[in-house]
């Protein structure tokens, strides 16, 4: 080996004075000892392996560096030998004072040479123990990885979500003790590739055997970091699918946690209120009931809050395209609608329920209030002594009152229990109410008599009214017809005394309808006491049928009239007859005596008498006879006036 350089105008030439090789194991180094003019170099002439030179894996880099250390120690024996080589060159300087300058300098370019040599070695040293903690991360990284693929590769089975969340913090501390590992080696990696290059770098000059060596030694780095690096990547993609899965795995059995959870709360808190149908008993117990079933409303909000929730989880596990296996959540979500429909179904009957009954129980409460006042005022009433159709009048507002306040309450209350038809026994309550407002209702009405007493007297009247009336018809129906034919006097006093008893008869008959007719005038002036509006088509009828009622008194009392004169007359006229009969027999059974005058005298005397008598029995006949006709004559005038 042989350089030129300049010194004081004149060209040096550099020799080697000499060379040692040092060997330790698989290691050679070997060093030179060159001369230039007056300057003394140490130079490392050749390396085996290279001095950047790193080995393939963990124990040929541990080979190295223990063949290095031992290297290094050979290096220790030949300090001695340098430092006898400087000695002695401070010797001769002092031998050779006019040379003095020529062996400082060598000796001090020989010192600086062998600093330098043993500073690159120990960056040698250092190389190697750096690429030894580089194969010992890479080694870990390594094993970390075996150990990762083996976790992945064995079935991953649990039992419950809490070994599901344990495999899943597996998996955490997999990834991240991956990602530790892996971050570890690439510092030290690129810890290592910065030594090298800045080894390589050091100097004046780049030497191609130190270049040749970092390649080298940057190529094995790359080549174990990107294999270990393709196997992490690989393992981090199986981590997160499987991770996924499991998540998703997590994520469905969380959310069928929180079904369960969702179940239990109904099943400890709702259910049990939902079978719940009393209706209470009174408005105070419905009132309670009413806050309860609010308070209810208020868990039922935050329950189905949840629910919602739940809900929305399950749609979006469901509308997502990673999932599989999904058929039973969307039936246990579907489930669950059902459920949260039939809790809303349930509880909002229940709140309509109970407002009804609430609206029954005010209605009731205030019917018995009105019935406390009519109760009240029947007591009022009774005191006053009223007149029965005044009397009537109130108590026939009271029953409509009472009928009117009870309606309500009690349609109510009836729907309520058309209702309870298919829920059970629940409305027992509103049964008992009902029950007291019907009695309570009946016994007043049964205290408002009156009313029923005046329509029975007002039937009664009218009933009596109408039979008068019907008889006082048929009775002149009857008489009419008899009277509307001619009269027969008859031709001898039997014959007119049969006419004068047959129109008698019907005298009679006349004077019975027309008290009839006075009765019926009677209970029309009782009737308008109590039905003023009736009473006029009665008494119409009535005054009609007074009026026939006289027109036949009026033609009864005629023919009467003229049959009892006739009767008279002929009754007259037979007595007379017979006066006349008997003179006739006095005249024949006392002939005149001749001889005896005083017997004469009184026998002409009684016959005198008699003829007497006789004559004004037939006066009177006549008077009779004529007064009959005259009689005839003015009723015949009469209904022909008519």
């Amino acid at each position: 080996m042989s350089s030129e350089s300049s010194s004081a105008g004149q060209i040096s030439t550099t020799t080697t004075v000499s060379s040692v090789a040092v060997q330790a194991g698989d290691c050679q180094i070997v060093i030179a000892v060159l001369k230039c003019g007056k300057w003394v170099q140490l130079q490392l002439a050749e390396s085996i392996p290279n001095v950047l030179e790193i080995g393939s894996n963990q124990d040929e880099t541990k080979k190295l560096l223990q063949d290095h250390e031992l290297l290094l120690a050979k290096l220790k024996s030949l300090e001695d030998q340098v430092w006898d080589l400087l000695r002695e060159a401070d010797k001769t300087a002092e031998e050779n004072k006019d040379q003095s300058q020529v062996y400082d300098a060598m000796a001090e370019t020989l010192g600086d040479a062998w600093d330098s040599l043993i500073i690159v070695l120990e960056k040698r040293r250092a190389l190697l123990k750096l690429t030894s903690e580089f194969f010992e991360n890479a080694l870990e990284f390594a094993i970390k990885i075996d150990q990762v693929e083996d976790f992945l590769q064995n079935a991953q089975e649990f039992e419950s979500t809490e070994s599901l969340r344990e495999l899943l913090q597996q998996h955490d501390h997999h990834t991240k003790e991956l990602l530790e590992k892996s971050l570890v080696l690439l510092n030290k990696s690129q810890e290592l590739t910065d030594f090298i290059e800045e080894f390589k770098s050091d100097g004046p000059n780049v030497n191609p055997e130190l270049v040749h060596g970092a390649q080298s030694s940057r190529l094995k780095i790359d080549s174990l970091l990107e294999l270990l690096q393709d196997r992490r990547r690989q393992l981090d993609k199986y981590l997160k699918q499987q991770r996924q899965g499991l998540e998703q795995v997590l994520q469905i059995c969380q959310w069928h946690h929180q079904e369960n959870q969702i179940t239990s709360w109904y099943k400890k808190n709702i259910k049990h209120y939902l079978h719940k149908q009393d209706l209470g008993s009174s408005l105070a117990e419905n009132g309670d009931l009413l806050h309860e079933h609010k308070e209810m409303e208020f868990k039922v909000k935050e329950w189905n809050s949840t629910v919602e929730r739940v809900k929305a989880e399950a749609l979006k596990i469901l509308f997502s395209e990673d999932y599989a296996e999904k058929e039973h959540l969307k039936l246990s979500n579907q489930k669950m609608n059902l459920l949260q429909e039939e809790v809303c179904h349930r509880m909002g009957e229940r709140e309509t329920l109970l407002q009804e009954a609430n609206n029954f129980f005010t209605a009731a409460n205030k019917v018995l209030d009105v019935l406390g006042g009519v109760e009240a005022y029947l007591k009022l009433l009774n005191s006053e002594g009223l007149s029965l159709p005044i009397l009537a009048g109130k108590h026939e507002d009271l029953q409509k009152e009472i009928k009117d306040c009870t309606a309500d309450a009690l349609q109510k209350g009836q729907t309520l229990m058309n209702k309870g038809d298919t829920h059970g026994s629940w409305v027992t309550g509103i049964q008992e109410t009902i029950e007291y407002i019907q009695k309570r209702a009946d016994q007043l009405i049964r205290q408002c008599p009156a009313y029923k007493e005046l329509a029975l007297k007002k039937q009664q009247l009218t009933v009596s009214l109408e039979d008068c009336l019907k008889k006082v018809s048929a009775s002149i129906k009857k008489i009419s017809p008899i009277l509307s034919v001619g009269m027969d006097p008859g031709s001898c006093l039997s014959e007119s005394e049969e006419a004068l008893d047959k129109y008698l008869e019907l005298d009679s008959q006349a004077k019975e309808t027309a008290h009839e007719l006075e009765a019926a005038a009677r209970i029309i002036t009782e009737v308008e006491e109590f039905e003023p509006e009736e009473v006029a088509a009665f008494s119409s009828k009535t005054d009609h049928l007074n009026e026939e009622l006289k027109t036949l008194t009026k033609n009864t009392n005629s023919k009467l009239e003229v049959l009892k004169a006739y009767v008279a007359f002929l009754k007259s006229a037979e007595e007379t007859h017979v006066h006349a009969q008997r003179l006739k027999e006095f005249y024949n059974s006392k002939p005149v005596q001749p001889d005896d005058e005083a017997e004469n005298k009184t026998v002409m005397e009684a016959a005198d008498f008699q003829w007497q008598m006789v004559l004004k029995k037939i006066l009177s006949t006549q008077d009779m006879g004529r007064d009959f006709l005259n009689l005839v004559n003015m009723v015949r005038q009469q209904f022909l006036a008519l």
